[in-house]
């Protein structure tokens, strides 16, 4: 039970410290020197942390990120800059909680304690990217005293249910590894395309001459456009290289994954390529009835499908406005060619039939051996 508790300690400073090294450090403290706590013999290492000048740096700083994590932006620069601090940070506080341990059980319990912190660092930051994407404040507002609160009540809860946090602590990284690949691909995603609009600052203007898309067919697209939808490479007209958004009625297809819109000869499909769960998958949007338009987003370009229960978004960076709008261009022009097609189809099928049919009849009249043949007309079909 005494390792339980230790080690619920040590795992939950270094949880807090990856989302908030500053208030963990503050709350820490100010329990350690008013008394809220006592320490047991095991702990004393940690009476550090209630000195006044730890303190007073812990509370400074706190409320430096107080403010800075209320700005869209601003929160995601701050993040940045603590990539190396909380882990580091989350592991000297570990280790204190520790306690005099031999030389390989500290350095174990070092890389757990910066892996745990850079753990919900990298939640933190990617939930963040993720909100940033509509650069309005409120969102940040209640994310940031959502986490205050998170905290402290971790913090309350580590002091007085050492075991019970251990417990907890365990299932939030764990849950947090599972959805890890997901807050990866946005932070990636959300990095790229930020770097591409500082590059390109990209003031959209209208477009006045569809640019030339690239056609790039290469070994893994071939096969797979061949195996999944029975297209050959000269089938392909175009590609275009994009991100994809949230998409709804295409199963699948989660946003920003990084692929290829491809372009065929002949039918209303529109394909996406894309690697998921490493792998490569062929996505199929259909085109029949749909409407597209481009949309201008803070950080993208998007082309927007949106049909009855389909909706698929493909995110272009700021300043490749052209290329999104050239994109919508060939689409429309790919569902009316289908279109034509499907009505061309349709005359040759329901084109009237003017012959004439010879049918048979029985005539009252006559007995029952005796017919009579009448040129009844057959009716042209509607």
């Amino acid at each position: 039970m005494l390792i339980l508790e230790q080690l619920g300690v040590a795992l939950g400073l270094a949880t807090l410290s990856g989302l908030n090294l500053y208030l963990t450090v503050f709350i820490a403290g100010l329990a350690i020197r008013f008394d809220w706590v006592q320490l047991a013999d095991r702990f004393q290492s940690l009476d550090v942390l209630g000195h006044p000048v730890v303190i007073g740096v812990a509370g400074v700083l706190f409320a430096m990120q107080f403010i800075a994590d209320k700005v869209p932006w601003v929160d995601s620069l701050w993040d940045s800059v603590h990539t190396f601090i909380r882990p580091v940070g989350a592991t000297i506080i570990a280790l204190k909680a520790l306690g005099p341990e031999p030389a390989y059980v500290e350095v174990v319990a070092a890389l757990l304690a910066g892996g745990a912190a850079l753990t919900t660092h990298g939640a933190k930051a990617g939930t963040r990217l993720l909100i940033n994407h509509s650069p309005e404040p409120v969102s940040n507002i209640v994310m940031s005293l959502g986490e205050d609160v998170a905290v402290t009540g971790g913090m309350a809860l580590l002091i007085f249910k050492p075991v019970i946090a251990f417990f907890v602590f365990s299932a939030v990284l764990i849950l947090i590894w599972m959805i890890f690949p997901r807050l990866w691909r946005i932070i990636r995603t959300t990095l790229w395309l930020a770097w591409h609009k500082l590059r390109m600052p990209g003031k959209k203007e209208r477009l006045e001459k569809p640019v030339e898309l690239q056609r790039e067919v290469n070994h893994e697209l071939r096969d797979l456009l061949t195996i999944k939808a029975e297209i050959t490479e000269n089938d392909v007209r175009w590609t275009a290289r994009c991100l994809s958004g949230r998409c709804k009625g295409v199963r699948g297809l989660s946003p920003n994954l990084r692929g290829l819109i491809v372009g065929v000869e002949k039918g209303a499909v529109l394909h996406f390529a894309a690697s998921k769960t490493l792998r490569d998958r062929l996505f199929k949007i259909p085109l029949a009835e749909a409407a597209i338009t481009v949309e201008s987003r803070f950080l993208s370009e998007n082309l927007v499908v949106e049909a009855t229960g389909l909706r698929a978004v493909f995110r272009f960076p700021r300043g490749e406005g052209d290329i999104a709008e050239t994109v919508a261009l060939r689409v429309r022009e790919m569902i009316g060619q289908a279109r034509a097609a499907a009505t061309t189809m349709g005359e040759h099928a329901i084109e009237p039939v003017t012959q004439d049919l010879m049918i048979e009849t029985h005539h009252p009249a006559f007995d029952d051996t005796a017919h009579v043949s009448q040129m009844l007309p057959l009716p042209a079909l509607e």
